[in-house]
């Protein structure tokens, strides 16, 4: 048997909870003893018109410094939040219609938003003000992606296009074929040379930037709508998530499935990768689960939320793990790391 150590970091104080977890790593991952955590910061969005008009958060994306959260949802708005203590900074009006997607432009100084207006809106970091006027997509648009070195900034969405912008111009650069007209994840492996996007049908397609054509096509089993991607931080893998409610990991050099985690019964909404071997995963069951990819078995279950969790973000720097809900909340989780990996120290 053997034992492993998490810790989640509560707020308002700095209160670090140890909790210690038994796994039976002979077992499927239903059988295992998992722990629920409930130890968390909760962010929830000020608003003029009372509890009962809060948002739901569907985008969330944290800054390359760690610092700063940005957070969108159906009530057109962006808002920007300090980490360090949960309070907001600015709130702005920032789409005529729900808003998406938010990602940071990894020097940290541009934040991009999307939605169904169809409108890409370029902000600067640190004022929340409007940097540039609209680069307008084929579509509403439900996820935005920056290539590592911010030079490009790829959307999909209800198209059968991928348009890909200059990162901070917001120029349209060009158009790649989608494999359907419903894409919800779109991604850049970390190296740069590798996009992938997913959506409606079940497949998901990767192209070769580097050498300027599709590479391949991966089929998830039953065909049906993939919410999520995530590249793993060394980009050997990739992890898909979706209506199936089953989790996969794909070699995308060889287009070989690596794995199918079990026990889901939900559909998956998000993934983010928190260390090598470890990924997280919210869906529709207002669970977030840690699995641990080495042993394919769950490691621990972070509770509180009360509506589906759509959007997930995670800052190797400082082991910050943020969430956004349907329940219109954020949470974060401090996860210890070392050397950029999360630590979970197995005990005899």
């Amino acid at each position: 048997m053997l034992k492993s150590f998490l810790t989640v970091a509560c707020c308002p104080a700095t209160v670090v909870l140890a909790l210690a977890v038994v796994s039976l790593w002979n077992l499927p991952a239903e059988a295992q003893s998992v722990p629920e955590l409930t130890s968390v910061r909760v962010i929830s969005p000020q608003v003029e018109d009372g509890p009962e008009k809060k948002p739901v958060v569907s985008g969330v994306t944290l800054s390359p410094s760690g610092d700063l959260a940005a957070a969108v949802g159906d009530d057109h708005l962006l808002r920007i939040y300090d980490l360090r203590d949960g309070r907001p900074l600015c709130q702005y009006p920032a789409h005529t219609d729900w808003v998406r997607a938010s990602v940071f432009h990894p020097d940290g100084q541009v934040l991009a938003t999307a939605g169904h207006d169809r409108r890409i809106r370029f902000w600067d970091a640190s004022s929340g003000q409007l940097r540039s006027g609209p680069s307008e997509g084929s579509s509403a648009i439900r996820a935005l992606a920056y290539s590592p070195d911010g030079r490009l900034l790829a959307a999909g969405g209800f198209a059968a296009k991928l348009q890909v912008f200059d990162g901070r111009e917001g120029r349209l650069l060009y158009e790649l074929d989608a494999p359907g007209g419903d894409m919800r994840a779109v991604v850049f492996s970390p190296d740069g040379r590798q996009l992938a996007a997913a959506g409606r049908g079940g497949q998901i397609r990767i192209w070769d930037l580097a050498a300027g054509r599709q590479s391949r096509d991966l089929t998830a089993t039953g065909g049906r709508r993939i919410h999520a991607l995530a590249y793993s931080p060394d980009g050997t893998r990739l992890a898909s998530g979706g209506e199936d409610a089953s989790i996969r990991l794909w070699d995308p050099a060889s287009g070989r499935q690596l794995a199918e985690l079990p026990g889901r019964r939900r559909k998956v909404l998000c993934l983010t990768f928190c260390g090598r071997d470890l990924l997280a995963a919210g869906g529709s069951d207002n669970v977030i689960r840690l699995w641990d990819l080495a042993a394919q078995s769950e490691r621990s279950r972070l509770v509180g939320h009360t509506g589906s969790v759509a959007a997930l973000a995670f800052d190797f720097g400082s082991g910050t793990l943020i969430s956004g809900s349907f329940d219109t909340t954020l949470r974060t989780w401090q996860l210890e790391t070392t050397n950029n990996e999360v630590r979970m120290t197995r005990l005899e």
